[in-house]
């Protein structure tokens, strides 16, 4: 196994993505809709997630690292409503690759999201190497 094959492990490239984000995120601002107490936004929090993905813009696997921050964003959402401080390195590696993986096969299959031939190429990479080993 090559060594570029091996950076596409969802261990390797979680622990990249979450080496970027804050230690802890507070996540008590959070904006609902009174009639709708299921949607809400934690405040500040997407603009953190866009910030970090686009510090990947110019890396060869932009796409998973871009798709992986916002399962990252994501799952702190989800999670920021039962508590008021995440550390992201807590977060169920589980629970965000669900997320992640879910995202990827949108990216794969839905062409108006806008990746390249060569980004659907290697995500379909990632799939093939991540699901012949075990989680």
């Amino acid at each position: 196994m090559s060594k570029a094959d091996s950076e596409l492990f969802f261990s390797v490239l979680l622990e990249r993505v979450l080496h970027c984000w804050p230690k802890s995120i507070d996540v008590k601002q959070l904006h609902a809709d009174k009639s709708r107490p299921d949607l809400y936004v934690v405040s500040g929090l997407g603009a953190m997630g866009d910030s970090i993905a686009e510090g990947f813009d110019d890396e060869i696997d932009a796409v998973l690292v871009t798709v992986l921050c916002d399962a990252v964003t994501s799952t702190i959402r989800s999670a920021a409503l039962f508590c008021t401080e995440i550390e992201p390195a807590l977060l169920r590696p589980d629970t965000v690759r669900e997320n992640f993986e879910k995202r990827l096969h949108r990216a794969e299959t839905n062409p108006d999201l806008g990746w390249k031939k060569e980004d659907i190429l290697l995500i379909r990479r990632y799939f093939f190497l991540n699901n012949k080993r075990c989680r």
